[in-house]
């Protein structure tokens, strides 16, 4: 895949925030993937917070300090968060893979109306 095709998949990426207050406590494991950058996290979330990300995967080639990204993440308990410079599309993949494991610890905590 070209560069402005990569780029134009990392365009459509959309990240949405995931309403904390309905999460369910646990670790919860999160991945997306790109055709040239894929990310897989475990994501803890603790009393309706986000208590820890740990990035298990990441496949980058020069995205690798987007992973400060999480860290962010946590300090806001939010994912509306700015990229890191130089790392736009490594950044959105590792957000978007931890809005799929906050949609998993919400999904649980549905399940236990």
């Amino acid at each position: 895949m070209g560069g402005c095709a990569f780029l134009r998949e990392i365009d459509r990426i959309s990240i949405t925030n995931p309403d904390l207050t309905m999460a369910s406590d646990g670790r919860w494991i999160g991945e997306y993937n790109t055709t040239l950058v894929s990310a897989r996290v475990s994501v803890e979330t603790l009393s309706k917070r986000i208590y820890g990300i740990e990035i298990l995967k990441h496949s980058c080639g020069k995205g690798k300090p987007a992973e400060a990204i999480v860290e962010r993440v946590i300090a806001s308990q939010s994912l509306a968060v700015d990229a890191v410079s130089g790392a736009t599309g490594s950044s959105k993949v590792i957000l978007r893979a931890i809005q799929d494991a906050l949609e998993k610890a919400i999904a649980a905590g549905e399940g236990k109306k």
